[in-house]
């Protein structure tokens, strides 16, 4: 045990702001004396109470005896301006004899100090630091937080305060500290209004027929929205000296309706039946596959509800509109960042946008608008393959449409690909044509399932048998000549014969799908194979993407933020070669300083929607729910316990609360409702650790509890702990997921506890888990919610309980602050950062996206041994290549400028020692390879570990160097060593 674990607390205390001169006490605890007798030791507790003690400025302390022990209740008064900031506290002082049970009688259990301000005071706000502001987005973060005020900090213990007519006038200690996050609903409209009509799809589809009643219905939407808009403004105005940053604040949804307005007059122009065409069509392919979502719940078909968007999606739709089917807009080069919680939709909301985008392409440029039209990329593959299941399932009704709607008939096929690294998926046809083998002599072939398609997107039959199968049929791939093709197993599925998706390499690059959905660091490919930038639209006959999707946009900071933006700068020339930019949108729950990370990103500015509103996380689309329900969050901070034994009954109540609340007549939830444990650790060091304790203590200890409290005995299954973190293989991942849906009333198969890193927070959507415990607290605000707010995503509201270790100065801080840190979590979210232009960035990436860019854009350096064909000294060539690097540091200035003239030597130094290369493998005859196939080819790169000359570069975004062996010796051996050496 850590000696600060060893050490037993003798105070706790409360400090606070009051404009009194004394303030009154309320001080409770327990004591336990030891019970005589045989058999084991027992214990009874004695309560003490003590009210009515007052503490004066400059009063001494008051003492009593609790028990056999001494106790002071004291204060120390401050001078803070025209106030006191005033901190009370209980010390016991009482010396240790060094024998814990000895000094059980002379501890002091489950302490309660509560104090009042005097007649007529009251206690003021704490947090004065807060006045002072950082930046522009700290003073906003100021003002719409302005009241969710902290009014005392604890010392050893959460603080909490009470209110009486709106006046805070006591603040007290609990030692357990919960709070209640309400969830975040959608704002909606009255029935049978003119903007509750705008929700509805099936009308919205009518806008190609009927545009004028559509569009009536939109306007009466974006006025709505307009009217609070111009009242928030108004409201900006009355805020004194915080009017300047409240107006700032205000002008964004102004901003967001003028957009809207753009939209709207491209829908209403004479010249704009293209558009709205595509517009009904987009609504329709979305209405389509919404309702086929309802069927598959078990909905009746002809008594499934109409689809609606959710108000921010629609209004989403209507803020991008306008820059994202007009490239020349100017606000083509914006970034729309949607900005709300998790599970709030933001998925339907961009697949909306990219579906009217795909299909005014196709309407206005006919074959041309074929090819990739929109890539989608996430920065993890298990998140990849979660979301391929929900865009593929537009896809499907767009195929749908085609086959039925006479506007869609004649366009080329819609299709999906999926491009995540061939750890995942085939990366040729033979590749799969042996996968699809493997898969059929499988004894179980759902974890032998290479193709990532667990179930058909459209009607959610499974693609594979449970258990192995002699008939073909029950597979749903099939090979057709040498391609292996996807269909669905259900003969009465529409997708029968085959399914709109690719997930071969291969089969991408020949035929590149509609919607592109991609790992972020699957782009680093484009160094390598120069075939992959036909996804880019290069070497096609198709116009090139004009839609970029990065969903979780806060996971893009640090390292591979860096890594990814040094790429990116290639991306957006490449898809720039025809003259006009791609639209990115992209999509977060958790950011800040998003202005600063999209312009390390991208080069751009951004806008935030929805526009926040002037009071906490209001807006016009969404607030926080009135009845106070949402997740729980509880505390812990066991004081002189090892974090082992803490861990163990922290988490042994948990594994109980099946059967707790199953004895509860009163408290009716399903019995899979708390069903499995999810353990998340900061650490694999400490997840190690945690898998022995859950299968031996936590068990040894749950059953004299049975005992006890007379519940039935639940053990954790070893065969039921299950381990999410990166250790798991990519083979392996897709098999877990299955497994954590499977429901404890349904199967004797549920998982009983989950040890998670932070792989958890990225993504995971298993509606069924509702309980956490968080073993620490994680280094970011941003990956605490995001963490969290994977339980209660269902119909059970989540619980989280959080064991904070006493020994490390954050968790203790994060404890003693517990409620003011939970009554404004996003007001703590710390700004991330990106640097990909900083040296040791360039180092690292540099030369590798060069040789991408110069690849990808010159024919005669495309082959693998055409390396050697750079030639400075053509000078037809050289102007080309300087060209394109200028444009590529135009980007680099725009997200960095201090960083442009150091990054254009660096390119330049890097291009003429590849010209020197080149030369000196043009005058010996022989080729001048990018990558070695063979040990005595001349390569220009090499990848990490690889022996010879060349750059080193990263065969992904997170390709790390290798790992060294170190051995430790004795000193003695060294020694040894060193005489044998002499």
């Amino acid at each position: 045990m850590p000696l600060a674990e060893d050490w037993k607390p003798s105070s706790v205390a409360i400090s606070f702001v009051t404009d009194g001169d004394s303030v009154g006490v309320e001080f409770s605890c327990g004591t336990y004396a030891l019970v005589g007798g045989d058999g084991p030791p027992r214990w009874q507790r004695d309560r003490f109470f003590e009210d009515g003690i007052g503490l004066p400025r400059g009063g001494a302390p008051v003492a009593v005896v609790v028990g056999g022990a001494k106790v002071e209740v004291g204060a120390r008064w401050r001078a803070l301006g025209n106030n006191s900031l005033v901190t009370v506290h209980v010390r016991n002082l009482a010396e240790s004899t060094g024998d814990d049970r000895l000094d059980v009688p002379l501890t002091l259990f489950q302490v309660r100090l509560k104090v009042a301000s005097s007649a007529g005071a009251q206690i003021l706000e704490y947090e004065t630091t807060r006045s002072f502001d950082s930046d522009e987005e700290a003073a906003e973060l100021r003002l719409r937080y302005r009241k969710r005020k902290v009014y005392a900090v604890g010392h050893g213990m959460a603080a909490e305060w009470g209110f009486t007519d709106d006046r805070c006038t006591e603040v007290f200690l609990e030692s357990v500290p919960a709070f209640v996050v309400p969830s975040v609903e959608t704002t909606g409209f009255a029935k049978g209004t003119a903007e509750a009509r705008s929700l509805e799809l099936a009308h919205l589809e009518q806008i190609d027929s009927d545009p004028d009643a559509v569009l009536r219905s939109l306007d009466a939407f974006v006025g709505s929205f307009a009217e609070w808009a111009d009242e928030q403004m108004k409201r900006a105005k009355s805020f004194g000296d915080d009017e300047d940053v409240a107006v700032r604040v205000a002008r964004r949804s102004l901003d967001a309706v003028d957009r809207m307005r753009e939209g709207l007059d491209l829908l209403r122009a004479p010249e704009g039946r293209e558009l709205r065409r595509a517009f009904s069509l987009g609504m329709t392919a979305m209405r389509l596959q919404m309702r086929q979502a309802g069927i598959n719940r078990g909905e009746p078909e002809d008594e499934v509800r109409e689809p609606e968007w959710r108000p921010f999606q629609l209004g989403f739709l209507l803020v991008s509109l306008a820059s994202t089917v007009d490239a020349e807009h100017k606000d083509r080069n914006l970034v729309d960042l949607i900005w709300f919680p998790t599970g709030g939709g933001k998925t339907e909301a961009y697949l909306g946008l990219a579906a009217i985008e795909i299909f005014r392409r196709r309407l206005t440029h006919g074959l041309a608008g074929g090819g990739t039209a929109v890539i989608t990329r996430y920065t993890l593959r298990l998140l990849t393959a979660q979301q391929f299941q929900r865009a593929a399932a537009l896809v499907c009704a767009m195929e749908k449409l085609r086959a039925t709607d006479e506007r869609v008939m004649g366009m080329a096929p819609f299709s999906i690909g999926l491009w995540v690294g061939n750890e995942v998926t085939p990366g040729t046809r033979g590749d799969a044509r042996d996968a699809l083998k493997r898969l059929q002599k499988a004894a179980r072939p759902e974890e032998a399932n290479e193709f990532q398609v667990e179930s058909c997107p459209w009607c959610l039959t499974p693609m594979v048998p449970a258990l192995r199968s002699d008939k073909p049929q029950d597979y749903g791939m099939r090979l057709v000549g040498n391609d292996v093709v996807l269909h669905c197993v259900d003969a009465s599925c529409s997708f029968a014969e085959e399914l709109p998706l690719a997930v071969v390499d291969e089969v991408l690059y020949e035929v590149p799908p509609t919607i592109l959905l991609a790992t972020v660091d699957k782009f680093a490919r484009l160094q390598f194979r120069p075939e992959a930038g036909r996804l880019l639209g290069l070497g096609t006959n198709c116009r090139q993407p004009s839609m970029v999707i990065q969903d979780e946009l806060h996971l893009l900071s640090g390292p591979l933020g860096t890594t990814v933006a040094v790429f990116d700068a290639v991306i957006q020339l490449l898809l720039g070669r025809t003259g006009s930019s791609p639209k990115i949108v992209a999509s977060t729950a958790t950011i800040r300083a998003s202005e600063e990370q999209v312009q390390g990103l991208y080069g751009r500015d951004v806008a935030l929607y929805p526009p926040s509103g002037l009071d906490d996380d209001r807006t016009f689309f969404s607030r926080p729910v009135e009845h106070e329900e949402g997740r729980l969050y509880v505390g812990l901070m066991p004081q002189s316990v090892s974090q082992p034994s803490a861990v163990i009954a922290a988490a042994t109540p948990l594994v109980e609360m099946p059967e707790a609340l199953a004895a509860r007549a009163d408290f009716a939830v399903p019995r899979d409702a708390y069903w499995t444990l999810v353990m998340y650790h900061n650490s694999l060091r400490e997840l190690g650790r945690t898998g022995t304790l859950v299968v031996d203590d936590v068990n040894g200890r749950l059953e004299p509890r049975a005992e006890r409290f007379d519940f039935p005995l639940r053990q954790v299954r070893a065969g039921k702990v299950l381990e999410l973190t990166s250790r798991r293989g990519a083979e392996e991942l897709p098999n877990d997921l299955r497994a954590l849906r499977v429901r404890a009333d349904e199967s004797p198969d549920a998982v009983d506890v989950v040890l998670s890193s932070n792989m958890l927070s990225v993504g995971i959507d298993i509606p069924r888990l509702a309980l956490m415990l968080m073993v620490g607290q994680p280094k970011t605000t941003a990956e605490y919610i995001q963490a969290t707010s994977r339980v209660g995503r269902g119909d059970i509201n989540g619980v989280v309980v959080t064991l904070f270790r006493s020994s490390r100065a954050r968790d203790r801080s994060h404890f003693e602050t517990f409620r003011g840190y939970h009554e404004a979590l996003y007001r703590s979210v710390e700004p991330t950062s990106v640097t990909p232009w900083s040296l040791s960035s360039r180092d690292r990436s540099l030369a590798g996206a060069l040789v991408a860019l110069l690849r990808q854009s010159f024919t005669p350096l495309a082959q693998n041994h055409d390396a050697g064909q750079l030639d400075l000294d053509d000078v037809r060539l050289r102007k080309a290549v300087e060209g394109i690097v200028d444009r590529f540091l135009g980007y680099v200035h725009r997200a960095d400028g201090s960083e442009a003239t150091d990054t254009g030597h660096a390119v330049w130094s890097l291009l003429k020692d590849w010209d020197r290369r080149a030369s000196l493998a043009r005058d010996s005859g022989e080729p001048l390879y990018y990558q070695r196939t063979k040990k005595e080819q001349a390569a220009l790169l090499k990848r990490f570990g690889q022996p010879g000359d060349g750059w080193l570069v990263a065969d992904s975004m997170r390709s790390v160097e290798p790992s060294v062996a170190v051995e430790v010796q004795e000193p003695q051996e060294e020694v040894l060593d060193g005489e044998d050496q002499a």
